[in-house]
């Protein structure tokens, strides 16, 4: 697919998508055994799909060995990776409504994501309880602030706490487009760990680049797209290729090992002149 508007029309349509879905009890279906691909919490008065990270730390408190997660988590992973982040996630949605300042991404803390992931594992193995759940923004927004509205939650301590994080991840938002996705979501941490093999990704034509930097401009995660395509820290939502002018971005699905789907070398200051005089 090429940088028009109708690849963020279709973007827009896939995220009305994940936010229904996640409200899809309203329509009187209870909750089912699916895995959503996204962070969502399950506690939701109208969820219908399980939480990945909630039952994470359901089947490691159990002891249960969780082929069926890690069988539904992998094929998500190995078909669009993070793509569900950029184009599903109802939470990633509400990263996106609060998008009003790009920022550089900063590579040191985007260990954090994993660190998080890992930290959730170990202390509902230590706890014997969801740990994470009673600090998750999407849980405070999902599930505290309906049950609260609907008088079934008090104004308690869990309350309280549900609502610091969700406002300290809010300001978070608003200061640093992504902000949730780029540094601390334990989703978006097992997806990233698929997001070279996935079957959908970006593609580089590394002859139409002259690397002006357009696509890093707009890119929401704040990452450089040509130089880090498909890496960990890609959400392939398409806002590169919507942005780039020569056309040298496409997003689709292909093989992984299909040329373009790695990153350019970052080029000598040099050779990058040589490239825009030839394009002229």
């Amino acid at each position: 697919m090429r940088g028009t508007p109708r690849l963020r029309l279709l973007r827009r349509g896939s995220q009305s998508l994940g936010l229904l879905l996640g409200i899809f009890g309203i329509t009187g279906i209870g909750m089912t055994h699916l895995i959503f691909p996204g962070l969502h919490c399950y506690a939701c008065p109208l969820a219908v799909t399980v939480c990945p990270i909630g039952l994470m730390q359901n089947l490691v408190i159990s002891g249960t060995v969780p082929f069926y997660w890690m069988g539904v988590v992998a094929l998500y992973g190995l078909v669009l990776g993070r793509g569900f982040c950029g184009w599903f996630c109802p939470f990633g949605t509400l990263n996106d409504l609060l998008s009003f300042r790009k920022a550089r991404f900063l590579h040191a803390l985007s260990p954090l994501k994993f660190a998080v992931l890992v930290g959730t594992v170990v202390a509902a193995w230590r706890f014997g309880d969801t740990m994470f759940c009673k600090l998750c923004p999407a849980g405070g927004l999902e599930a505290s602030l309906p049950y609260f509205g609907l008088g079934v939650a008090g104004l308690n301590t869990p309350f309280l706490v549900h609502m610091g994080t969700l406002a300290a991840t809010l300001l978070g938002m608003i200061l640093i487009s992504r902000f949730w996705c780029r540094y601390l979501c334990p989703m978006g941490a097992l997806l990233s760990l698929f997001n070279r093999v996935s079957l959908f990704g970006l593609r580089l034509k590394a002859d139409r680049c002259s690397g002006c930097g357009v696509c890093a401009r707009a890119c929401p995660m704040g990452i450089t797209p040509h130089l880090e395509i498909n890496s960990t820290n890609c959400i392939k939502c398409g806002e590169c290729v919507t942005a780039c002018e020569a056309s040298a971005l496409s997003i689709g699905f292909s093989l992984p090992g299909k040329e373009g789907r790695v990153p350019l070398r970052a080029p000598r200051p040099l050779a990058r002149l040589d490239r825009v005089l030839a394009r002229k």
